[in-house]
């Protein structure tokens, strides 16, 4: 199996490598796995959430025998976004599986910074009028100025499903 990736920001890019070390697997950009990785290679395949869509990943499906698939995305880990995000991303026959990646404001293009900070505007107003936890301070600083959730840690749920699936 190879790990194939889309990454905009880098969060992905970071996971995708992380996980090709630790098990010892392949690893390319979507961009180049066309003649990177062989005929009859079976995908697992990781890109960057937008909108709900993980980006890249009807490419994937279309090129490659995807055999699971990672969203990498800014809000934290939970049932409703992993539901959420498999109801947006059919992939006949493979497990979805969801990464906190982080957010780089940076990095990004005016149009995604004003796309995210819509998006996030209600959560915002309503950290900032209100007496704050030290967790919620983190996640009002980490939507106003960015910041990184990737952590080897993550990974523990796909590192297992892919020592039962080679």
């Amino acid at each position: 199996m190879v790990i194939v990736y889309r990454s905009s920001t880098g969060f992905t890019k970071e996971y995708a490598e992380m996980l090709a070390k630790a098990e010892k697997m392949k690893v390319c950009p979507l961009s180049e796995a066309q003649g990177r990785v062989g005929p009859g290679e079976t995908v697992f395949f990781m890109g960057p959430l937008m909108a709900g869509h993980i980006s890249g990943v009807d490419q994937a499906v279309k090129k490659f025998a995807v055999r699971g698939v990672c969203g990498v995305g800014m809000s934290p880990a939970s049932q409703q976004t992993l539901d959420t995000l498999a109801k947006a991303n059919y992939v006949p026959g493979a497990p979805i599986f969801y990464l906190q990646g982080g957010w780089a404001p940076k990095k990004v293009g005016w149009l995604k910074r004003r796309m995210v900070g819509m998006a996030t505007r209600s959560m915002r107003e309503a950290l900032q009028n209100k007496k704050r936890t030290p967790e919620e301070d983190k996640q009002l600083d980490f939507l106003l100025h960015g910041g990184s959730f990737v952590a080897f840690e993550n990974l523990e749920a796909i590192r297992e499903w892919i020592e039962e699936n080679r």
